[in-house]
């Protein structure tokens, strides 16, 4: 997706000038590489989820302990490295010295090359995680936008056949459609409703992996009772199996089997397809499917939407109908 390969672009650029920075540059180009990753609201969700992870790890009292002279060791996981990283980054751009952990990451004697080194052996690989992350989002966003094209070109007309004479089993019915195509697309056990602490996520696929896709599937039909606090339900609950399995990105499918468009809201003020909010340290992205055979252009008439806001799914009481849910 252009959003994202366009992001990780900007972020080896910031990088980049970091790591060129020399002695008199260097705390102000610190401080911008930080505030880019603050202001991007994607890569500041993952910097969240990373700052709020494995909480047995004291990313201060791990610099304490295991950095000195001439040696350093990073934590187990990838992502403690990266929660360690990111409290360096964090220190030095508020001020600190970066020339502290000198000893141990260089034994060059010039100041310059010595904040290469440091810059090396902390930003690169904290870069790295993030577009790594950033990159996962891509490829799964790139299947869910064929998966979308895919139905409301061959087997839009056929599912919504079912629905209408099984409504009651309407969300199993496209759930079990889309955790098929995922399957045939590469995802090795796509399955439904695995259990976690907050319940039963509709599509959880890798859990025996380190990298689990979390992926929520809601129908909007207002009139059976799947309004739009029904989507939001789905979006809460997004959240919560991503906290759940340590994740910092989630995804909605709403399959929308109404005559008129959602139009669901974005942090982003690009506005890229789909929309995503940013919160509580995860992304989600917010896939909407016409999933209702529509009438031609000329017979459709004007265009009217149902506009969600954000604290619509943000808040999930926020409507008189949140029976619904």
């Amino acid at each position: 997706m252009r959003y994202e390969r366009d992001l990780q672009v900007k972020l080896q650029e910031k990088y980049r000038r970091l790591y060129k920075a020399d002695y008199h540059s260097y705390a102000q180009e610190i401080s911008y590489f930080r505030d880019f990753i603050w202001k991007s609201p994607a890569l500041r969700a993952i910097a969240e989820r990373i700052s709020s992870s494995a909480p047995e790890l004291d990313a201060d009292e791990w610099i304490s302990a295991k950095f000195g002279h001439s040696r350093y060791s990073w934590p187990d996981s990838e992502l403690g490295r990266a929660k360690v990283a990111w409290q360096l980054i964090g220190r030095w751009a508020d001020g600190e010295d970066p020339g502290t952990q000198a000893g141990s990451f260089s034994t060059e004697r010039t100041y310059n090359a010595i904040l290469r080194d440091v810059t090396e052996k902390v930003g690169e690989p904290f870069v790295e995680y993030l577009q790594e992350q950033i990159g996962s989002a891509s490829e799964v966003l790139y299947m869910l936008e064929r998966f979308t094209r895919r139905l409301e070109a061959f087997d839009q007309t056929e599912l919504y056949e079912w629905y209408e004479k099984n409504t009651t089993r309407g969300e199993a019915h496209y759930d079990r459609y889309l955790r098929r195509f995922l399957f045939d697309q590469g995802i090795d056990y796509p399955f439904s409703q695995p259990k976690s602490a907050s319940g039963e996520a509709d599509v959880v696929s890798g859990l025996e992996g380190d990298d689990p896709l979390v992926c929520e599937v809601k129908l909007y039909d207002p009139d059976k009772s799947y309004g739009v606090p029904y989507v939001a339900k789905g979006f809460q609950q997004a959240i919560s199996y991503a906290h759940d399995y340590g994740k910092n990105v989630a995804y909605l499918v709403t399959f929308n089997l109404t005559d008129h468009g959602l139009d669901l809201p974005t942090d982003e003020d690009t506005k890229p397809w789909p929309p995503r909010i940013h919160v509580e340290g995860v992304t989600v992205y917010m896939v909407t499917v016409h999933a209702k055979p529509r009438v031609s252009a000329s017979r459709r008439g004007k265009s009217n939407p149902r506009v969600v806001q954000r604290n619509e799914l943000i808040d999930t009481q926020t409507e008189s109908d949140a029976a619904a849910l």
